[in-house]
């Protein structure tokens, strides 16, 4: 216990100490200050990297009783988003990737056919609302960038027949090579993690709703996040491998003229919507984590997949399970992020949360303590921290120097 303690301590110095030089002044084509993720993406404004520092930054500062600190985080945090709102499309569409010299890294805006931001823009707007850094009138007037926002992923990404949401592609999703959409067809995967933020994201946006007064929008909203919640129960859960997955959308009806039977397949309509991906990654904790799943399925899912030699790892929680041939956590892939298998933070503070959520209070002090013996390992012997480890040895794996969600370690 002394140990982790003292782990903790070192862990904590680094983040305090390293988190200002994520905060970055107003450069180029960025008018607001902001926040990058630190290491190889030091100039870059993110979209959910710069949401989980932030609240990193903000959750710590109330930790410590950092006010001074708290108002300065909560500046580049706020500007952040304010640069979003800059670059905006015409249709909502908000890019993916900023830097001083490039709007739209990934052509968010130029189509459809092209992924945008990643449902995170509410949730911002309410951290940053909750924390008394975003002034009424100046939400007031944002709120309509945020239901734009929502309503772009409506008439872009929606699928009528099940109510899910989809990736474009599978470029800039996040988890970047996670197999239920990497290498996939295109617009073919109602991703679980994409749909989960999402209903977050419409939750957070109802709250902002009522605090502008604006009672009609809150309602819908939440008429909006119920939906998705439902869609998710009906189309994502399985209960015999008792977790939730990611669906493929394209079951359709295919019809075929033959020389002489005519018109095959007429009457064959799949009464089927979707079909489930059934592989098993961080990626199924996050229904839990929104609050979608039940109290039952989420103790079913511990039992049956939160064990060694599937998602758990004595560092924490494994980005895949290790059973799934895809498993190859240790290698430095060519984006270069690699959520196959690797331990991840982000996974694992969401991880830890939700064993809290629902009362598994041991399973989240053993994630706490594996990730704060693979992080302190790393500041001993390289002085910094990385983007994953290796959920066999600890060790990093790419990406030196590398803060961004990192920094929610010192919340635990």
């Amino acid at each position: 216990m002394k140990k982790i303690v003292k782990q903790q301590k070192l862990i904590t110095e680094k983040v305090l100490n390293s988190l200002p030089s994520t905060f970055k002044e107003a450069a180029g084509i960025l008018k607001h200050p902001y926040i990058s993720p630190g290491g190889p993406y030091s100039t870059q404004l993110w979209d959910w990297d710069s949401y989980w520092v932030a609240y990193a930054a903000l959750k710590a500062a109330d930790k410590f009783e950092l006010q001074e600190f708290k108002k300065e985080a909560g500046k580049y945090a706020l500007g952040s988003l304010l640069n979003y709102f800059d670059h905006q499309g015409q249709d909502g569409s908000i890019p993916i990737l900023l830097d001083p010299t490039d709007a739209d890294w990934f052509d968010s805006k130029k189509s459809p056919d092209n992924n945008m931001a990643k449902p995170f823009i509410g949730q911002f707007a309410l951290l940053l609302w909750e924390n008394g850094l975003f002034p009424l009138d100046q939400l007031k007037e944002s709120f309509y960038n945020i239901s734009h926002f929502h309503e772009c992923y409506e008439n872009r990404y929606k699928d009528d027949k099940t109510g899910l949401f989809f990736w474009a592609n599978d470029l800039g999703i996040g988890v970047d090579d996670d197999p239920a959409a990497w290498g996939r067809p295109v617009k073919s995967c109602a991703s679980i993690f994409l749909n989960s933020f999402l209903y977050k994201d419409f939750l957070a946006a109802a709250v902002l709703a009522d605090a502008i007064r604006r009672p009609d929008m809150a309602e819908t909203y939440r008429q909006k996040s119920e939906a998705l919640a439902e869609s998710i129960r009906k189309y994502c859960y399985d209960k015999r491998e008792k977790a939730y997955f990611s669906v493929d959308i394209q079951c359709r009806q295919n019809i075929y003229h033959h020389r002489c039977y005519g018109r095959l397949n007429s009457k064959l309509t799949p009464f089927w919507n979707c079909l489930q991906l059934k592989i098993l990654s961080w990626n199924s904790l996050l229904p839990f984590w929104a609050g979608i799943g039940s109290a039952d399925e989420m103790d079913a899912f511990v039992k049956e997949n939160l064990v060694p030699g599937r998602l758990l790892s004595d560092y924490g929680v494994r980005s895949l399970s290790k059973d799934e041939p895809m498993y190859a956590p240790e290698v430095a892939r060519g984006n270069p992020s690699n959520w196959l298998g690797g331990i991840w933070i982000i996974a694992n503070f969401i991880a830890m949360e939700t064993m809290k959520q629902y009362g598994f209070d041991k399973q989240a002090e053993s994630i706490i303590d594996g990730n704060i013996k693979l992080l302190a390992e790393d500041l001993q012997a390289n002085g910094c921290f990385h983007e994953y480890y290796s959920p066999e040895t600890g060790l990093p794996v790419c990406g030196d120097n590398f803060l961004s969600w990192n920094a929610l370690a010192v919340l635990y």
